[in-house]
């Protein structure tokens, strides 16, 4: 009984694993459906009002580092809100300082990078020791870190061979 069962289960398996493939499809011409000659045209410009310069709305503080960072190059580049002042640090060695600056008018910097190696993390710290227009409170929502001395990291790469 056994071995008549077990016939059957494979012939069953033989069976379905049989079947004919399915056919490749053909291609066809595609034809555009024709618009009724009365039907209204919609308007080219949009309509939506933009974003307004509100006091009410939340402003996005965001910082960033172009990546990737390489331990070979000489500068580190990056942007961020206007003039706001920062630091560069090497998180992966007690948070030595690489370069302060503030961020430029055109939401951009550029500073010179050393004393970095293959796998350390180089961070945006925001430099609440400079007075700025941003502070403390409104920068904390937008930080990914805060360091053990208080300090907020903005952004962070790891820095890659």
């Amino acid at each position: 009984m056994k071995r008549l069962f077990i016939g059957w289960l494979c012939l069953l398996l033989f069976a379905g694993c049989a079947s004919p493939a399915a056919p490749a499809p053909t291609p066809t011409t595609v034809v555009a459906y024709p618009v009724p000659q009365d039907y209204p045209s919609l308007p080219t410009t949009s309509v939506y009002p933009g974003p307004s310069a509100d006091e009410g709305q939340p402003t996005m503080l965001t910082f960033y580092i172009v990546e990737p960072v390489r331990s070979t190059d000489s500068q580190l580049k990056g942007g961020g809100p206007s003039q706001a002042p920062i630091r560069i640090v090497n998180l992966s060695r007690d948070g030595s300082v690489i370069a302060e600056t503030a961020i430029g008018t055109d939401g951009q910097f550029s500073v010179p990078l050393h004393d970095v190696a293959a796998g350390d993390s180089v961070a945006i710290v925001f430099n609440d020791q400079v007075a700025s227009s941003y502070t403390r409170e409104q920068l904390q929502p937008f930080s990914i870190q805060t360091l053990p001395s208080g300090e907020l990291v903005m952004s962070s790469v790891i820095v890659v061979p």
